[in-house]
């Protein structure tokens, strides 16, 4: 039973890490190449 509940806690959390970091890239990735590595 407790390993039941582990796997669904960590599907839960694998679920919510993949929703923030796709919805995290767009607004901390900048498409424009920043001044310092234009030098």
């Amino acid at each position: 039973m407790v390993q039941k509940a582990a796997n669904v806690v960590a599907h839960v959390l694998d679920l919510v890490a993949r929703c923030f970091v796709q919805t995290a890239s767009p607004s901390t990735h900048r498409p424009e190449i920043p001044e310092e590595l234009k030098k």
